[in-house]
């Protein structure tokens, strides 16, 4: 497996090479212009998105990315590449491969930095869209799962938790109860919130509800809809065009709340604030734009056909009208009973090791799992400290964990039974805390107490 220090040099030998080749072409657009230029009748020809990808693409910089806002431009160019599908691309593939690699290395740069510039959870989550959006699964980002670290670190902002929470969802990765609940909290105090919290709130809800483990949430989503479509002004805008981007990519196809504002206005509100290169003010916030004006936004990258099965069509579910037909399998919410092995080790060197067997229902917490292990056998008693994000636990056995020595308890969910003499890699840590970790059939959980 490639580390960050052999990725981060082969991205950057391709960036600088490809740079040098590629960037005294007609593609340098900020040194070259002859190749960017256009009749008058032809730009009043060009629909207003048409003119904000051909500006974003004049900002690109040498290194084929757009500084900060790589990952949002990405994601905006490739979401409208997908909605116009059969006209020509904007950009080649050769391009995108390029500012595709780029955002790698700003990725890589991040988390070879983080000691120094700490990743914040909106760069994460940015960046995690971006990924999906070009079909690649950022949990499995050579070797890091970018997801499990954004999940580490909820932000305080409810706007940036937000969109967090829309990122770990477009990746299909498990959303917690405490997540959805702090959600549902904002939606339904909407009128308390800005309107871009609420609008970035509908969209990880919407999210949300596409699996169908969360299907009885739809009808959450009526209230904070309508709430926030009421709050269109008379111009047709919500307050500014980021707002309004926003908001038109929250109430996409939401049937329900037809009546309560006027699409079409929005969308006028926002052309006639495009400057007349087709800018809206910077990179970022025309990128933004490009999101709502095109079919595809945030919201659609989730069940992008990215070549997999998409388990959201297992079971009916009703999202904004559209009812999905249901499939063969079965209930999946149907309670059946699994087996799992629970080990503990402790020492570097697993010097000492017990486990046991436990039958639970399925989807049960491994936090219950511990509590009933406990209760049959004492060498499994374990001591937690209880935080809002849910358990955490510091002794098991009598091993108490010690930060002064750098002695911690590691949690791992494995594929087959723990053997000393293998011992699992660090990427098999369990990606969420114990109360969020639910069993299924075949698991093996281990704790081990160990040096880092």
């Amino acid at each position: 497996m490639l580390n960050l220090k052999c990725l981060l040099v082969i991205c950057t030998i391709i960036s600088v090479v490809f740079g040098k080749e590629f960037n005294t072409s007609k593609y340098d657009y900020k040194e070259t212009t002859e190749s960017n230029k256009q009749t008058t009748e032809y730009l009043k020809q060009e629909t207003t998105l048409q003119k904000a990808i051909s500006w974003l693409i004049t900002q690109r910089e040498t290194n084929w990315g757009w500084r900060n806002d790589t990952p949002k431009v990405l994601t905006a160019i490739q979401l409208a590449n997908l909605d116009k599908v059969g006209e020509e691309s904007p950009l080649s593939n050769l391009e995108m491969q390029l500012s595709t690699k780029q955002m790698e290395v700003e990725i890589v740069l991040l988390l070879w930095r983080h000691h120094e510039v700490p990743l914040t959870p909106p760069q994460l989550a940015q960046y995690s869209l971006a990924l999906n959006s070009l079909c690649y699964d950022p949990k499995q980002f050579h070797g890091h799962d970018l997801i499990a670290t954004l999940q580490h670190h909820e932000p305080v902002h409810d706007l940036d938790f937000a969109l967090a929470t829309l990122s770990a969802c477009t990746s299909r990765s498990h959303v917690r109860k405490k997540q959805i609940r702090r959600l549902l909290d904002i939606a339904n105090t909407a009128k308390d919130h800005n309107i871009d919290t609420v609008a970035m709130t509908i969209l990880a809800l919407r999210c949300i509800v596409k699996d169908h483990r969360h299907r009885n949430l739809q009808h959450s989503l009526r209230r904070p809809s309508i709430s926030l479509a009421r709050q269109q002004q008379h111009d047709g805008g919500f307050g500014n065009v980021y707002n309004t981007a926003l908001t038109m990519q929250a109430l996409h196809d939401v049937n329900e709340v037809f009546n309560h504002w006027n699409k079409s206005s929005a969308r006028s509100y926002i052309e006639t604030r495009q400057d007349p290169d087709g800018a809206f003010t910077d990179p970022n916030l025309t990128a933004d734009v490009i999101l709502a004006l095109s079919e595809k936004g945030f919201g659609s990258i989730r069940n992008l056909d990215c070549g997999k099965y998409d388990n959201d069509m297992e079971n009916q579910v009703e999202i904004d009208g559209l009812v999905k037909t249901p499939s063969i399998h079965g209930n999946d919410s149907e309670i059946r009973n699994v087996t799992v092995t629970y080990t503990l080790w402790f020492g570097t060197n697993v010097t000492e090791n017990t486990s046991i067997s436990i039958t639970a229902p399925r989807n049960t917490s491994f936090y219950n799992i511990m509590q009933s292990a406990m209760n049959l056998d004492n060498r499994f008693t374990f001591e937690a400290s209880e935080w809002p994000n849910g358990h955490y636990v510091h002794t098991l056995a009598g091993f108490k964990e010690e930060p002064m020595g750098y002695h911690y308890w590691l949690l791992y969910r494995l594929p087959e039974f723990p053997d000393p003499m293998a011992p699992p890699a660090n990427q098999l840590v369990a990606p969420v805390g114990v109360d969020d970790l639910l069993i299924e059939e075949g698991d093996h959980y281990l704790f081990w107490y160990k040096k880092l």
